[in-house]
Formats: C-alpha cells, structure tokens, sequence
C-alpha cells in the first residue's frame, strides 16, 4: 500500500488558529501567515530528509512560531542520520531566506512582505539551533551530550536551557510590555519553548526505553559497538543503571555488595529483561538471582 504525501500528513494545531486570529485582530495577519509558511516549509524538511533515510512520517503539526515533525524510530537511529534529520530544518530555512534575496527584485511581491518572510526564515532557523530542548540545536546536543554523560543527564541539560531560556524571553516580554512596546511573537514563543521543554521531561524516560527496544536493529545497522562498563552495589535499582547508559554502546554491569566483593556480571539483555518483566523499581541483586 503507498504511503500517502507528506503534505496530506500535514496538521495545524487549534492553538495556531487562536494566534492567528489575534494576530488578525492587531493588524498583523500577514506577519502570521508568513510565519505559517516558514514554519511548515521546516518542518517538512524534517519529514523529507526523514522518508529519505526510509522512517516512517506519523504526522506533520504546526504550532504557534513552532512545529514537531512526529518520525518514528529517530531516537535509535545512527547519530549522522538524526543531525542530518535535525539540521535540514534550519538549513532549508537559510536557504529559501538566501534564495528570495537573491531574487527580491524580480520577485512578485511588495517589499515588505518579502522582508518579512526574510526575516521569518532567518529567525526561524537561527533560533531552532540553539542548544535547548524542544529545539533542533537541542536533538543536536543531545545526540553528542549522551555519548559523553548518558541518557538521562543529556536530557537534563537540555531541558533546563530550554526552561531558562523561555523565562528569559517572557520576562523580556514584560519588560517591553511595562515600556510600551509590546511583542505579541516573543511571547507566545516563550510560552511555546516552555511547555515544549517541561513535557520533555515526561518523556525521558520513555526515550529511554524505547531506545533499548530497538537497539537490536541499530546493532544491525552497525555491528561493532564498543563496551561500557559499570560497577554497582546490589541494592541499585535497573532505572539508575538504564539512565547513564549510553547510545551505541554495548553495557556490562558488575555487581558489588557493600565491601566491594563482586557478587556478578550483569549483561545488557538482563537488564532489558528485568525492566520488561519487574518494572524500572527492580534491583540488581534481585536480577542476579534470576
């Protein structure tokens, strides 16, 4: 059965609808409708570098000054894959800003809304690859902090930029709103990067897990990983073990008991198995015995 084109998987959240009416309202609708189109021509270069690669394309959302291209099984593909996933958003938003100004004069469009849709490109693109979560810099960074830290703390530090960062642009929102010159954009954008990084942390640990259930198929695609090791006591629970694994890396755990005597060995499957069958609460000890 053939897939159906990426602009039919195409969905425009009900929150962008409710800005663009207020944008409408102040007198700005074209700024919105250009930021539409900068918006979706992004994300689609997500879904079309992804169907390159052979992932599956869920669907394509546009948000408010955002989008999320949902692409199953990213999160366990090769690192080169996912950047070249990630960057091609930013990238084609340099490029069509580059191209029209190329072309602004034989363009059939005023002025103003060719600036406008320069401009829309060129922030688009800058802003998406700074390293916080849920922005493209942020999958980036993810991507090299989790071969250095892990998991869990990469997905930490992103998160947090990703926070701060939105209170530091609402709170620029206030003070231009206290002086008179309100930014309607910059504070939805706050808003957006807020709430973007907050449920991130929901879905850690499922990343996570998902990441392990299809480590076999990465392993397909690149047969030699080299071997991490750990050393634990036996009262350590699988989900502290999970969290500071490391993608492309085949894991080992050493299992101590309080004086350091080492009690087992504990391989990569085991631990799969264990959270499948008693849950991320199991500990090590506990998995040695079965």
């Amino acid at each position: 059965m053939a897939r159906s084109p990426l602009w039919r998987r195409l969905r425009i959240n009900p929150l962008f609808v409710l800005v663009g009416l207020l944008y409408w309202l102040a007198g700005d609708g074209r700024q919105m409708l250009i930021a539409f189109v900068a918006v979706t021509l992004h994300e689609l270069a997500h879904a079309v570098m992804a169907d390159l690669y052979g992932l599956s394309i869920e669907r394509i959302e546009i948000w408010p000054f955002g989008g999320v291209a949902r692409i199953h099984g990213l999160d366990a593909q090769d690192p080169y894959v996912e950047t070249m996933i990630a960057i091609s958003g930013p990238l084609v938003n340099f490029f069509w800003a580059t191209a029209v100004w190329a072309f602004i004069k034989v363009l059939p469009f005023d002025a103003q809304a060719v600036n406008l849709f320069i401009a829309a490109n060129l922030a688009i693109g800058a802003l998406n690859l700074l390293p916080v979560t849920p922005l493209d810099g942020g999958r980036l960074a993810k991507i090299y902090l989790a071969r250095a830290i892990g998991y869990q703390a990469a997905e930490h530090r992103v998160r947090e930029g990703g926070l701060w960062l939105a209170r530091v642009l609402f709170a620029l929102t206030l003070v231009g709103a206290v002086s008179g010159r309100v930014s309607l954009g910059l504070g939805i954008f706050s808003v957006f990067l807020y709430w973007g990084a907050w449920q991130s942390g929901h879905y850690a640990p499922y990343l996570i897990v998902r990441d392990l259930a299809e480590r076999v198929s990465g392993f397909r695609k690149r047969p030699v990983w080299p071997v991490e090791d750990f050393a634990a006591r036996a009262n350590v629970l699988v989900s502290d073990v999970i969290q500071i694994m490391r993608p492309l890396k085949y894991h080992r755990v050493v299992v101590l008991n309080d004086n350091m005597v080492r009690l087992g060995v504990l391989y990569e499957e085991a631990l799969w198995r264990a959270l499948k069958e008693h849950g991320p609460d199991c500990q090590l000890g506990e998995v040695l015995k079965d």
